[in-house]
């Protein structure tokens, strides 16, 4: 039984095509989230709905912390010290509500 490149060939981009239709892997972001970032004037922690802190790491190595707000999401610079009170009071906000 003779096998030929061709048929070898396309035996293994079935294989792939079949393994990637069935087990889909999420997409990975391999960038920052946050391109601007907002550093002033502060905004009130009223307005703020909730926080997302995403650590530096292998994809971003700064730290980003979007707020959410009624009318959409914005990106804080962490280095500003009314950033670092307003996640310490939202982080206050959050163990009181538990």
């Amino acid at each position: 039984m003779k096998f030929t490149v061709p048929a070898l060939i396309s035996l293994i981009c079935t294989a792939a095509l079949l393994s990637t239709a069935e087990g889909k892997q999420p997409r990975i972001n391999l960038r920052c989230q946050c391109i601007q970032k907002h550093s002033g004037p502060p905004i009130p922690i009223k307005k703020i709905l909730s926080l997302k802190v995403i650590p530096a790491g292998p994809k971003c190595k700064n730290e980003e912390i979007i707020a959410r707000m009624n009318r959409g999401q914005m990106c804080l610079d962490s280095k500003k010290d009314w950033v670092i009170s307003l996640k310490d009071g939202m982080n206050k906000r959050k163990v009181k509500s538990q």
